[in-house]
C-alpha cells in the first residue's frame, strides 16, 4: 500500500493540536478511507451507496472524500512524467481531445455545450507515446473550445513547439503531423494513392493516443457523467491523473 503509506507521512508530518487522549474515535481507519475514495473515482457510484457499505452516513463520506482527495494529489505530486525530458530523449509523439461529461448546471449551460458531442462536457488535451503511454494530462477547458483552440489556450502547443509530434484533422495549422484531407491537392478533390497510404499508416500509429484515453477513462468518474460539484472537477482529474500515472509507473502495484 504505497499510496497509502505516503498519505500517512504527510499526515505525520502535520501538527496535530487534538493529538492525545480523549475525542471521539474515528469511525474509519485510513486504510478504509481511502479505500472508500478509490472506488468513488473508479467506479462513480453514488456516496449514499458507499455509506451503506460502510454503515456510516452519506455526509461522512462526503467529508471523507474531501478530506483524502488532496492528500491524494500531495501523495502523487512526483509521479507525473516529465514532459521535457520525454522530448529530449527524442520521443514521438501523439495528441489528442477528449471530454468528460457534466451535468446541465448554471456555470456549464453556455460554455460547456459542444455542438460536435451534443452535450455538455470539458475538453482536456492529452499527449501520450507511440506505446500509448500518458505523458501530459492538460488542465480542462470549456467543451464547445475546439482542440486546435484548446491545444493553444492550456499551453500544450507552446510546450510542442519545437518537437514532431501526430494529430488528427482537429489540428489543421499547428505544426504536427496531420491526415491528409479531401481537396489538399490543387485541381483534384480526391485523394491520390500516396495520401491514402499515408493517412492510413498515421491512422495506426495515433491509435495509441486512444489507448492512453481508454486507460484514462477507467475511472468512471471521468468516463461518465460527473455528478459532483462542478468547480472541483478540475482538482478530480489532476487527482485521477496522478493516479493513473502512479499505476503505469508502479507496473501494476496495486494501490
Amino acid at each position: 500500500m504505497e499510496l497509502q503509506n505516503r498519505i500517512q507521512q504527510i499526515l505525520d508530518s502535520r501538527p496535530n493540536p487534538h493529538k492525545g487522549p480523549g475525542g471521539r474515535p474515528k469511525v474509519l481507519n485510513l486504510h478504509q478511507q481511502l479505500r472508500i475514495v478509490l472506488h468513488l473515482l473508479r467506479h462513480n457510484v453514488r456516496q449514499a451507496f458507499i455509506a451503506d457499505q460502510y454503515d456510516i452516513s452519506q455526509p461522512t463520506v462526503s467529508r471523507i472524500y474531501r478530506k483524502i482527495m488532496p492528500l491524494i494529489s500531495m501523495a502523487l505530486a512526483l509521479e507525473a512524467p516529465d514532459l521535457k525530458e520525454a522530448l529530449a530523449r527524442g520521443e514521438s509523439l501523439i495528441v489528442d481531445g477528449t471530454d468528460v461529461r457534466v451535468r446541465k448546471h448554471r456555470p456549464a449551460i453556455k460554455t460547456h455545450y459542444s455542438g460536435k458531442k451534443k452535450w455538455h462536457c470539458v475538453n482536456i488535451q492529452v499527449v501520450t507515446t507511440l506505446a500509448g503511454r500518458a505523458l501530459y494530462i492538460g488542465e480542462p477547458v470549456p467543451g464547445r473550445m475546439h482542440d486546435r483552440v484548446a491545444f493553444t489556450h492550456t499551453g500544450v502547443e507552446q510546450l510542442l513547439t519545437e518537437s514532431p509530434y501526430l494529430a488528427d484533422l482537429g489540428y489543421q495549422g499547428t505544426s504536427g503531423m496531420i491526415p491528409y484531407k479531401k481537396g489538399h491537392r490543387p485541381g483534384t478533390g480526391e485523394l491520390i494513392e500516396h495520401d491514402q497510404l499515408f493517412n492510413k499508416e498515421l491512422s495506426k500509429h495515433r491509435a495509441a493516443v486512444e489507448r492512453g484515453n481508454a486507460h484514462l477513462k477507467n475511472w468512471k468518474i471521468l468516463a461518465e457523467v460527473y455528478r459532483g460539484v462542478f468547480h472541483e472537477l478540475p482538482a478530480v482529474i489532476r487527482s485521477v491523473s496522478l493516479l493513473e500515472f502512479f499505476r503505469d509507473n508502479a507496473s501494476g502495484t496495486k494501490y
